[in-house]
């Protein structure tokens, strides 16, 4: 199967011209692996599982290690522990060598949706609607934090703010803290510039929401010494005593931390995706792309990505080639073999220095 005849599988369309993206792709079929990674990545789990159980068990194939690694990796994604058991003991025998640690434990407990092999789906990105207006939107986010039952929010894209909307979000988030529902953040950093700015204006009862915004920012984030300091500056400011420290607990961060996984803090260094790539990681793609702007070589930490999904992979790749065009280096690290796969079926390789994960 090509990279075509699995996209049409999968959408029921491909584009005239033995073209998927901008890459030109040969009629010629697919490796077994990257057509199995191809069914994968447009979500078709149980032929992705046939095709390469039929390689880890074909006496002409069995000898591959790498479908053997793939079906590791599906097993894993799928939270699928029986069947990976099963397998461990087949490729012990097979190999006469251990076969990869299961870490899906350690990823479930640091976000529980992924023991039940789901997207994230209660990400929302916080920005004005057609009419410029940000109130209606921060209603839509309560709404949908509480319909969730857990959020992360993307304030990137909150480039101005009025007092009564900063009124309004204080009172959502302080809402949401105080019925104990775990909260995440990106690009907290941009709104505190916007609040920052918008305070240095004289203190009046029209400033004195942005405050009380900055407060509840860092409140959320555990930020007691700038909550602090900003205590001091507003006293001065208003002549009256700023509100009093409280304690956010995140349930399920802290219940990671308990456990001894790791707990999602961001990347400390380069870049990295998350979860499933998907057509809507545009915004994630944009932050790739003004990453890149600023180092000369762009390392993409890749580990936990879960799944990039068929009808993502093309503007994925138009990305990493963008970058590399600029003469910049992009490598590619810490994949899964079955996402490997899928970026070597798309000519990543092309643009890209990919790089697998440790098997062990």
């Amino acid at each position: 199967m090509s990279v075509q005849a699995a996209g049409s599988h999968a959408h029921g369309a491909t584009r005239a011209g033995g073209r998927v993206g901008s890459e030109e792709f040969h009629s010629a079929p697919l490796p077994s692996a990257q057509e199995a990674a191809v069914l994968y990545a447009a979500n078709l789990v149980a032929p992705a599982e046939a095709l390469l159980r039929a390689e880890t068990r074909s006496a002409s194939t069995r000898s591959n290690k790498q479908p053997w690694l793939m079906l590791f990796d599906l097993y894993e994604a799928t939270q699928n522990r029986a069947e990976y058991d099963a397998l461990s003991l087949l490729f012990t025998v097979t190999f006469e060598q251990s076969p990869p640690a299961w870490a899906g434990g350690a990823q479930a407990a640091a976000d529980p949706r992924r023991a039940q092999s789901r997207e994230r789906k209660d990400f929302f990105v916080l920005k004005p609607n057609s009419s410029g207006e940000l109130s209606p939107e921060i209603a839509k986010f309560v709404a949908f934090a509480e319909s969730m039952g857990t959020v992360r929010l993307d304030l990137g894209k909150v480039a101005s703010i009025t007092s009564s909307e900063a009124a309004l979000l204080a009172a959502a988030l302080q809402r949401l803290r105080r019925a104990n529902l775990p909260m995440w953040f990106n690009h907290v950093e941009a709104l505190e510039g916007v609040l920052r700015a918008a305070m240095n204006e004289r203190a009046s009862d029209a400033t004195r929401s942005f405050w009380l915004l900055l407060f509840e920012l860092f409140v959320l984030q555990g930020r007691s010494e700038p909550f602090e300091e900003l205590g001091l500056e507003y006293a001065v400011a208003f002549e009256m005593s700023p509100p009093n420290w409280e304690v956010y607990v995140n349930s399920v961060a802290a219940a990671a931390s308990t456990a001894g996984a790791p707990v999602d803090h961001g990347p400390e260094a380069g870049f990295a995706f998350r979860g499933v790539i998907s057509p809507a990681s545009q915004n994630q793609f944009a932050d790739l792309a003004g990453h890149a702007a600023a180092v000369q070589e762009v390392v993409v930490d890749m580990s936990r990505v879960l799944r990039i999904d068929f009808a993502a992979a093309s503007q994925f790749l138009e990305v990493v080639k963008a970058i590399q065009l600029a003469g910049k280096r992009v490598i590619l690290s810490d994949l899964s073999e079955l996402n490997a796969a899928l970026l070597e079926a798309f000519g990543f390789n092309r643009h890209a220095i990919l790089i697998r994960r440790k098997a062990n």
